[in-house]
């Protein structure tokens, strides 16, 4: 029989905080797309395009954090139920740890991506304004690893209690129906396109 607990952990905190972030960075989608972006730049105003460029970079930052925060709450939600699981406990600290760190790090690398800042934006002004930007490398190969630890950590996730529910003693049926509902969190990760918000003119 199931309990429902009147508490809330830190994870259920955090996904208050996320679910609003990720109603916020709707809206600035739908603003961004309103001023033009995903079109074509020749159907874009010159008035318009430095405006849905500030938007989309916006959104950028607000995306670094929800992707972050998701994974984090997912993995200290797990830490409740793999409560003695030695290795399980390892290997998610150890995901929440370095994917914290290093998204945090890759936050204020995009938002110091552009010397001064706004020339993310300015730089489509009809007359841009100066400024510069970090090299191509410098902004790509960050956002290969935040990929390739976006992928990983879209595999242990699922993968962790998968191992929980293989042990579980329940019915063979049972456990194939809680496994197509894992699987269904990571099969985005074969098809999951790179980022290239930091990637310089």
């Amino acid at each position: 029989m199931g309990v429902l607990l009147k508490r809330f952990y830190i994870e259920d905190w955090f996904a208050l905080v996320t679910l609003v972030l990720y109603i916020a960075y709707t809206a600035i989608a739908f603003v961004a797309l309103e001023y033009g972006l995903g079109k074509q730049l020749v159907d874009v105003p010159l008035i318009d395009r430095p405006i849905a460029m500030m938007w989309r970079w916006i959104g950028t930052y607000f995306y670094i954090v929800i992707t972050a925060l998701v994974k984090i709450i997912i993995g200290l939600f797990l830490l409740r139920i793999c409560n003695h699981q030695r290795w399980e406990r390892i290997i998610l600290w150890a995901m929440i740890i370095i994917i914290a760190v290093y998204n945090l790090f890759f936050f204020f690398l995009a938002i110091f991506a552009c010397r001064p800042a706004g020339y993310q934006w300015t730089f489509y002004n009809p007359v841009p304004e100066e400024g510069e930007c970090n090299s191509s490398g410098s902004a790509t190969y960050p956002t290969y690893v935040a990929v390739l630890l976006n992928v990983v950590a879209d595999w242990i996730l699922p993968l962790l209690p998968a191992r929980l529910v293989w042990k579980a003693k329940m019915e063979r049926r049972k456990k194939i129906s809680v496994y197509a509902v894992l699987a269904l969190g990571s099969m985005y990760v074969l098809d999951s396109p790179s980022t290239d918000n930091l990637i310089c003119k």
